[in-house]
């Protein structure tokens, strides 16, 4: 009998998936688009530049794979108020953005506009998940009073994710992000939010 073939497209070495995956991430976020190729995503991670090329056909591929290999960390959530939720969505971007993978998003909200289409159809994926987040939370306010009908809460939250982003981008990727220091700088923007917003004069 003839041994088992290796499929085609898988990385040879143990663990160089991983490594890969890992060295695309830190590789973006440190070149952008323009600087991003594969033959430096090899070398980060010591891997041979035909274990990397036999996986993955172009870089745009790799990098997508990179990003998909991490669940968006913003996720539904139903405290019982609307400051709660926006508290709580707030603390969980501010997290990702002391994780590559956070920088990495960030990043390819840039670069959409001069990279490859299947950059833009990834990011606009990611845009309806947390459209679609946004609109749970609004919807459930609005059942419980806290706001009006026709308020723009989707406004609201571009203006929480712009003001993390802003926050972040100050503070750069070597910020020590411990429980006490997230949860006070989302509970502060929120509460400026709120002020000249839905319940300014609750």
């Amino acid at each position: 009998m003839e041994p088992p073939r290796r499929s085609r497209g898988r990385p040879r070495s143990p663990g160089a998936e991983s490594r890969i995956l890992a060295a695309a991430l830190e590789e973006y976020v440190e070149r952008g688009w323009s600087g991003f190729t594969m033959d430096a995503v090899a070398r980060r991670a010591g891997v041979g530049k035909s274990t990397v090329y036999l996986r993955w056909q172009d870089k745009l591929v790799l990098l997508i794979d990179a990003v998909s290999a991490h669940q968006d960390t913003l996720e539904d959530v139903d405290t019982g108020t609307l400051r709660g939720d926006l508290e709580h969505l707030a603390a969980t971007l501010i997290h990702s953005y002391t994780e590559t993978y956070g920088w990495a998003t960030l990043r390819l909200s840039i670069d959409v506009f001069s990279a490859p289409h299947g950059m833009r159809i990834y990011q606009e994926k990611v845009n309806r998940r947390r459209q679609s987040l946004s609109r749970g939370v609004i919807a459930r306010a609005r059942e419980r009073g806290e706001l009006a009908d026709d308020f723009d809460g989707l406004t609201l939250f571009h203006s929480l994710y712009g003001a993390i982003t802003m926050r972040m981008i100050g503070h750069g990727p070597d910020w020590v992000a411990t429980d006490r220091r997230v949860n006070k700088m989302a509970a502060e923007l929120v509460d400026f939010l709120l002020r000249e917003g839905p319940d300014a004069d609750s």
